[in-house]
């Protein structure tokens, strides 16, 4: 399999996993978009160091030879992948309740707050 091939699957199965099998819905969200460009912008700068000191080689027939900077378009569609499925589970994982107490350590001050007794 291709690195062109295994990213197009992956963005495949990301958009399924999404709106049809965990039903998350992220890829719908303004939140998740405006998230992503964050990533995406240092994505491209580490994926340029990465490339450009010849750290990751590609081989022509594996690729398209699109590339953005040294790095190969197929990069940013594995990256895409990567990164929304990540938050997709993160948010299916939450909705189930997955480690609904907090853990050690100091309570976020939005949980502080809710708590907090009127005087």
């Amino acid at each position: 399999m291709t690195h062109t091939e295994a990213s197009l699957l992956g963005i495949a199965v990301t958009v399924v996993l999404d709106l049809w099998v965990l039903r998350t819905r992220l890829l719908t969200r303004k939140a998740f978009w405006v998230s992503y460009a964050i990533v995406l912008f240092f994505q491209t700068l580490t994926n340029e160091w990465l490339t450009s000191r010849g750290v990751f080689v590609y081989g022509e027939e594996a690729i398209l030879g699109w590339r953005i900077g040294h790095a190969p378009v197929e990069d940013f569609l594995f990256g895409f992948s990567l990164v929304a499925q990540s938050m997709i589970w993160w948010v299916w994982w939450g909705r189930r309740g997955v480690q609904a107490d907090p853990g050690p350590g100091p309570r976020p001050i939005v949980t502080r707050l809710a708590t907090r007794r009127p005087r």
